[in-house]
């Protein structure tokens, strides 16, 4: 395992140039040590639970629940037959009172309520701690609660993490690390990411997971403070551990660049998924000639290899726009029907 690159004094300029540009996480020390909600959680969990209930409009947020066990992940139950926690759905005042008692136990359960999109569950919270990196079209959301792991899995969007209490420690894996990480079915997962059935990478049983110390080899990890923030790729793989035993915060923004006016970029997932269905019933030669084709069609005819088209012909392989976009849409769906 390698440490991570960082950078310091990274300015919006700075981040669209040395970080955005390139195919690789970074951490990027000190982006939103200004915030104010760094300075509460500085000042200790009640002053910062209180800041937080001062934008609180009672909205109900998801929350997970599980027993301390030593991994403290929200992962697969031993037989992947469900999860090893509990959902529902509670108001924050609720969840906060919940936080402060755990915090007088030794050994609480895990608890924490994810992804909640900051402007609906505490409106005025975004505004009030700015990121200056990406602009207000790119509304973050909000992950609260102790001390717990969320087990190594992949976005297909662009994450900014912003750590603003507590400690986290990221651990994150190029995409060609799948195959070593034993992943779940990506129809089946604790959340909406595909997840590896791994609880922990650091602590898995090399008997049952012997590739996981494979993997860890090309990993890259750092350890995030309040007021620090990572950048992660679309599809790389990531361990994500809170660490403070009574309070973490982290504020992400994910997105995606439109392609072109009027499209939008979201068939990534949904693409995957239907040539999984379509493609699982062929026999072994058939599929490695679908490979090879996938490997032309989709990540191959570029540049020199289309120079044999002229420009405006190319179709499919060209450019579109967005009525040109709708048109596939819709015939996809129409083969797609009964």
């Amino acid at each position: 395992m390698q440490a991570m690159k960082e950078l310091s004094g990274v300015t919006r300029e700075r981040f669209e140039r040395e970080v955005l540009a390139g195919y690789e996480p970074v951490v990027m020390r000190g982006v939103v040590a200004h915030w104010p909600l760094v300075a509460q959680a500085q000042a200790g969990l009640e002053a910062c639970l209180h800041y937080l209930m001062g934008f609180d409009r009672g909205e109900a947020v998801d929350a997970l629940l599980a027993r301390p066990e030593p991994t403290r992940a929200f992962s697969y139950k031993p037989g992947l037959d469900g999860f090893n926690f509990s959902r529902d759905k509670r108001p924050y005042a609720a969840l906060f009172e919940q936080l402060w008692r755990y915090s007088h136990f030794p050994d609480p359960p895990a608890l924490a309520a994810q992804s909640a999109l900051v402007a609906t569950v505490l409106p005025g919270l975004e505004l009030a701690n700015p990121l200056p990196l990406l602009g207000a079209e790119v509304a973050p959301r909000l992950w609260i609660g102790n001390r717990a792991t969320v087990p190594a899995h992949f976005d297909d969007s662009h994450n900014i993490a912003c750590v603003a209490a507590g400690r986290r420690r990221f651990t994150l894996l190029p995409p060609a690390c799948a195959p070593l990480l034993y992943l779940g079915p990506p129809d089946h997962a604790p959340t909406p990411a595909p997840m590896s059935v791994v609880p922990d990478l650091h602590r898995a049983d090399p008997a049952q997971f012997p590739l996981v110390a494979e993997a860890l080899a090309c990993a890259v990890e750092a350890e995030l403070e309040p007021g620090d923030a990572i950048y992660i790729p679309p599809l790389w793989f990531h361990q994500v551990e809170a660490l403070a035993p009574h309070l973490n915060i982290l504020m992400n923004y994910w997105w995606r660049p439109d392609p072109a006016p009027g499209r939008r970029d979201d068939l990534h997932l949904a693409a995957m998924r239907l040539a999984m269905l379509a493609l699982r019933h062929l026999p072994d030669g058939e599929r490695e000639g679908w490979r090879a084709l996938f490997d032309h069609y989709v990540f191959g005819a570029r540049g020199e290899a289309l120079a044999h088209i002229p420009e405006g012909q190319r179709h499919l392989f060209g450019a579109l726009d967005a009525e040109q976009d709708a048109a596939l849409r819709r015939d996809l769906v129409a083969r797609l029907g009964p």
